[in-house]
């Protein structure tokens, strides 16, 4: 009943974000964890954590459960130095737990030897913060990659310390690109819960993969650049194929930055007519962009990419 939601957020390990749950409901979630691929949810406060994505804090309890042991349970109020954790025996304790932390009751926490989660070193908000324009840029760069949809939280957190490589060093820690990528990670995983059922990325995975299964080896945010992509993707073709498609990381990325998608295409062997062959390629992209319904341009000539648009990129995060 909508009398008895709470005002939280659930985030799990598998990718399942709801909103304004019951305390039922939250129990059912707490009581299935266990199994590969969704051992843990976050939950948090829907108000908090719009004051969290601007002031860059953190506020949550969470629970970490694999089949036949006990719950790990942790909560965060602001910082790592208010990051503590206790373990519990069973999903009941947990809900009971997290259901009083909902409702911000008084004593929600007593009853338990709760502990203060150290971290390691480096994972310490002791070292100063790194300068308000490179965490702004930082914070751009992780949020394009998240909306790319294609790498897991840990990985975007490395590409994003990466990003400021420079002489051997890197002024941005892992630790600091993780806070970053963590607080956007969430927020996209809450804008996915009102998303259609079917986005124009689906779309473009389903095309992509039809055109996988009729001899055209098919494959999406391929390489780093184009080059590489040609380089490579002829060692991903199947027996039989006998034409190719890809679009690669910066494609994904202007997508992902509101623009249309680039395909890149061609017949894989440079017997006889060869622009014919990728003509004909490039027909089949095109049908089987059609039959998926998606929209796209392209005058015929192989030695233009396709483009698909319009388009709205909204692909869903990986589930970890």
């Amino acid at each position: 009943m909508l009398s008895s939601a709470l005002p939280i957020t659930v985030n799990t390990e598998s990718g399942e974000v709801r909103s304004h749950v019951s305390a039922e409901e939250l129990a059912g979630v707490v009581a299935r964890l266990g199994g590969e691929g969704d051992r843990f949810a976050v939950v948090e406060r829907i108000e908090r954590a719009a004051a969290d994505a601007e002031g860059g804090q953190d506020h949550y309890i969470q629970t970490w459960h694999e089949d036949g042991g006990p719950y790990e349970v942790e909560y965060r109020e602001g910082t790592a130095e208010r990051h503590f954790g206790v373990r519990m025996e069973s999903a009941g304790e947990v809900t009971a737990v997290f259901v009083a932390w909902a409702r911000g009751e008084e004593g929600w926490a007593d009853g338990y030897a709760w502990e203060q989660v150290r971290f390691p070193e480096e994972e310490g908000e002791d070292a100063a913060e790194p300068d308000p324009e490179l965490l702004a840029e930082a914070e751009a760069e992780a949020g394009r990659l998240i909306r790319c949809g294609f790498g897991t939280a840990e990985e975007i957190t490395e590409a994003v310390s990466d990003h400021f490589h420079a002489d051997g060093a890197t002024p941005l820690s892992v630790p600091a690109a993780r806070r970053i990528v963590r607080r956007l990670w969430r927020e996209r995983l809450a804008e996915q819960e009102g998303w259609p059922e079917v986005t124009d990325a689906d779309r473009v995975a389903e095309a992509f993969a039809a055109l996988n299964g009729s001899g055209v080896t098919a494959r999406m945010h391929f390489a780093c650049c184009g080059n590489c992509a040609f380089t490579e993707i002829g060692g991903e073709a199947a027996e039989g194929d006998h034409g190719f498609v890809f679009f690669y990381h910066d494609d994904t990325r202007h997508a992902a930055d509101g623009g249309g998608l680039l395909l890149t295409y061609g017949a894989h062997e440079d017997e006889g007519d060869q622009k014919e062959a990728s003509a004909a390629v490039g027909q089949e992209v095109v049908a089987a962009l059609t039959a998926a319904g998606l929209s796209s341009k392209w005058d015929g000539d192989p030695d233009r990419a396709i483009r698909v648009e319009p388009l709205e990129w909204r692909r869903r995060l990986p589930a970890a």
